[in-house]
């Protein structure tokens, strides 16, 4: 036995260059599983910890719950924790910041996320906690004790089905300060107060116009979403009064997903395939230097078995120091990849990441190791139990097929001389092992074509960015954050006049926007409709957003029309006023489509809404009719100026809408500026904003920009593996080409011997490699034109099911990935070729002729 372990580990140390890309095939395959696990594990708990601390640790919230509902999901059977709250409805300050007003439920304060860094939670009446945010954003120091002035705002539904808001001021005190960090506030987030409640007591608000929220973690954490839906149907609570903490259920989704990730998944794969077919051929090629030795050992008794211990022995080695190799790597290459890989769905920057390296990372780079090792050498190694002694003396590499003068060999020596007829002549003298370099010459091109032709098509990203197509052909959209109350807070004629009398700006647009409802039989909805938002009684009034657009903006919309006139909006010929619909709502929890709110909704149906109405400080809602004048398309929802399918909508002429509702206020102002102008233009907008309270800006310039950030560091990502499979597959080329150099020393001095001079040589070895080259690219160019197909076609079919778009990009024949990908390919393989052909002037030609291959 020590024999042949002598003998393996003499031969790798005798091939010295073979040995180290056998090592490195293993080595880095291990590398990037081993690197990727570690990455993306770090990367989820450091995620997880920090969601934890910023958005808490309750997974779904109910909310507007009777205290009958209360109990029924406390005791659910997949509920393992909850904490409920009254819910008094909404304090606006007289600012117009708006918070939501809770009771202060110790354990509902903690499942929040919130730390209590001054004072103490409430015990009497009046008492208030607030965050140190709203505190600032009000002005006001953090000064316990404190009295501040609020409106208390809450929504309900009357004994007669129509909406109405309890409206009262009322001063409370201040008794402590909240707080989360400071990453919580860099984003859109919501402000919340929590103030005394009990039920004996007279309470801020009458008592029949209480309600309650339930927040709840649940016993699993797999299928949290489909898990927490399931609980809202079976208590008959509708879409509205439901939320999943959408952060920290990714989060636990990324964690739980860590080692199943597709993207990364088939990026292994390649690197994997490729490093087979490296390590598969270096044994190969082994096999043949050692057939000769293996037929001497064949001879003086050795068996099947001892000669298959040869190459199982230098596996074993090669295995061995390939993963310690491929561990270390990986663990180098983890703390430069966490900065430049991001394997998380939420948008927390986790660059920072604390390495984390755990068993599990360990054993999966180990198996993928052995499983690498044992797939590429299985055939050498049964083949070598195979040689007999008589075939190890007689084995050639020489062709022993005669070729025919074909017209494909005529053209290639018209067009590339003898030389290039011989290179292709030995390109095939193996086919088996030609196959493999083209292979893993081609593998890399998977990715690189479908990279630069869809993950960098500007074109489509947009086209398939909800943002950008809902900007339309405005620069700038302005709003205001959900800290805000839209009845008290707006954009004045005069700040549209400021923003109109800037340099650069070409046309600005005006929104006025409520919240309405809108009033129907049960039996005129359509039933997925009543069942989403848990709807039981029969005359019913659903929540629907109003709208009023300037006439120019108007007019613009009627591309989305399916039915009717946009124009006949302030042309009512009827009673009653004309209205614009979009008759959908986007399932966001089971069917992930479009679906239609009222049955059969045609053009002259007369439909009653509820708008509210501000008078004298007094809030109450009004009845209108309306004619339904047009019908939008389903595409509204995507390229339109859309509520993106949480509400139906019913656009109103603007005049009439602020008449009715009393608002002076524009909520959103549309601003297109002139081109190149835009960064000053923003510049002006924001001095205008800057003492109104919780601005927001859209700009279509900075979604390009973070589109094109993002495209940048997923192609410089991917980039890396590219580069990673390329380097593998060009060790296979240098080391087939310098195993011929070496196989068929006879051969080239033949050639020297009867007038080749040594370029004619190395140009021969140089063409052989642009074959393996011109090959390989064509082999890449067929994966990568299917893999950029099936991208278009999923795109199309995945934005008409899911939207209604039916123009999105058209599939565009990727030539320019693929003759940059064909470049690349060849000059590595001409440079591998140039390496390997140094030595082909140098042999002995008298010495080369005394060799037998």
């Amino acid at each position: 036995m020590k024999v042949y372990i002598h003998l393996a580990l003499s031969y790798l140390k005798k091939q010295k260059g073979r040995t180290v890309a056998l090592v490195l095939g293993v080595a880095l395959a291990v590398m990037l599983v081993f690197a990727f696990n570690v990455i993306s594990e770090s990367q989820s708990r450091n995620q997880l910890a920090n969601i934890y601390k910023m958005y808490g640790t309750y997974q779904g919230i109910f909310t507007n719950l009777m205290k009958d509902k209360l109990g029924q999901i406390k005791n659910d059977k997949d509920v393992a924790q909850s904490a409920a709250a009254t819910n008094f409805g909404n304090i606006v300050a007289d600012n117009g910041l708006s918070m939501i007003l809770n009771s202060s439920d110790k354990d509902y304060i903690e499942m929040n996320g919130y730390k209590l860094v001054k004072g103490r939670l409430p015990n009497s009446q009046g008492e208030l906690v607030l965050e140190a945010q709203a505190l600032d954003k009000m002005g006001l120091k953090e000064e316990l004790g404190k009295t501040i002035d609020f409106k208390i705002k809450k929504q309900y539904t009357d004994g007669k089905g129509m909406k109405q808001v309890h409206i009262e001021k009322r001063k409370f005190k201040l008794v402590g300060i909240l707080d989360k960090p400071k990453q919580y506030y860099d984003g859109i987030y919501s402000l919340k107060g929590f103030t005394y409640f009990k039920e004996d007591e007279e309470n801020l608000i009458p008592n029949s116009l209480i309600t309650y929220d339930e927040i709840v973690k649940l016993k699993s954490n797999s299928n949290l979403s489909g898990e927490l839906n399931q609980i809202r149907e079976r208590y008959g609570i509708g879409r509205l009064d439901y939320e999943v903490n959408s952060q920290l259920i990714s989060a636990l989704n990324d964690l739980a997903s860590q080692n199943t990730s597709s993207f990364r998944d088939k990026l292994n794969i390649l690197v994997v395939i490729t490093a087979v077919l490296l390590i598969y051929n270096m044994f190969n090629i082994s096999l043949i230097d050692m057939i000769k030795q293996i037929g001497m050992l064949r001879v003086i008794g050795a068996s099947k078995k001892h000669t298959r211990l040869i190459i199982g022995f230098q596996s074993l080695f090669i295995l061995i120091v390939g993963i310690i190799s491929g561990l270390l790597l990986g663990t180098v290459f983890s703390y430069f990849g966490i900065k430049l890989y991001s394997f998380m769905s939420t948008l927390l920057d986790v660059s920072e990441s604390s390495i984390y390296i755990s068993s599990n990372s360990i054993w999966k780079a180990i198996e993928v190791g052995i499983i690498t090792v044992a797939v590429s050498s299985m055939i050498p190694i049964w083949m070598s139990g195979r040689v007999s002694p008589i075939e190890a003396v007689r084995k050639t590499d020489r062709s022993k097929k005669n070729h025919q003068n074909g017209w494909h060999h005529r053209v290639g020596k018209k067009l590339f001389g003898l030389t290039g007829e011989v290179a292709y002549e030995n390109v095939w003298r193996n086919k088996w092992r030609t196959l493999i370099i083209v292979v893993s010459v081609a593998m890399a091109g998977y990715l690189f074509v479908y990279d630069i032709a869809i993950v960098n098509n500007a074109e489509l990203d947009n086209a398939t960015s909800i943002q950008m197509s809902n900007m339309q052909e405005n620069s700038f959209k302005l709003s205001f954050t959900g800290n805000t109350d839209s009845d008290f807070v707006g954009y004045t004629k005069e700040d549209v006049k400021r923003i109109s009398d800037i340099d650069g700006v070409k046309n600005v647009g005006t929104k006025v926007t409520l919240e309405g409802f809108l009033e129907s039989d049960i039996k005129d909805l359509h039933d997925d409709f009543v069942k989403y938002n848990g709807i039981t009684g029969k005359d019913v009034s659903t929540p629907i957003e109003v709208k009023g657009y300037d006439e120019k903006r108007l007019k613009g919309f009627q591309k989305y029309v399916e039915k009717g006139d946009v124009s006949s909006l302030n042309n009512s010929l009827s009673e009653y006023p004309n209205a614009v619909v979009f008759n959908y709502y986007y399932d966001i929890l089971k069917n992930h489509s479009l679906e239609k709110v009222r049955k059969n909704l045609k053009i002259g149906d007369i439909i009653t809404i509820q708008i509210p109405n501000i008078e004298n400080n007094s809030f109450k809602y009004k009845k209108c009719k309306v004619r339904v004048a047009a019908l939008l398309k389903s595409e509204w929802v995507f390229k339109g100026d859309s509520t993106r399918g949480r509400y139906m909508e019913v656009i109103l002429p603007q005049e009439y809408l602020m008449s009715v509702s009393g608002k002076n206020m524009y909520d959103q102002v549309s601003v297109q500026s002139e081109e190149r102008k835009d960064i000053h233009v923003y510049n002006e907008i924001n001095k205008v904003l800057q003492n109104k309270l919780f601005p927001y800006v859209e700009s279509k310039l900075s979604y390009i920009e973070e589109s094109e950030e993002s495209r940048t560091e997923v192609l410089k990502s991917h980039m890396v593996i590219v580069i990673l499979i390329l380097f593998i597959a060009g060790m296979n080329v240098y080391n087939t080409i310098k195993n011929n150099l070496l196989i068929r020393i006879n051969e080239f001095s033949i050639m020297r011997a009867i007038g080749m001079t040594v370029k004619q040589l190395k140009s021969m070895i140089i063409k052989e490699t642009v074959v393996y080259g011109i090959f390989g690219s064509i082999i890449a160019a067929f994966l990568g034109i299917y893999r950029v197909y099936e991208g278009y076609e999923r795109v199309s079919r995945d934005y008409k099911n899911g939207f209604g778009v039916i123009n999105m990009p058209q599939f565009k024949f990727p030539i320019i990935p693929i003759l940059l990908y064909s470049g690349i390919v060849i000059g590595i393989c001409i440079l591998s070729a140039y390496i390997s052909a140094r030595k082909a002037g140098k042999f002995n030609i008298v010495e080369g002729l005394n060799v037998t291959e």
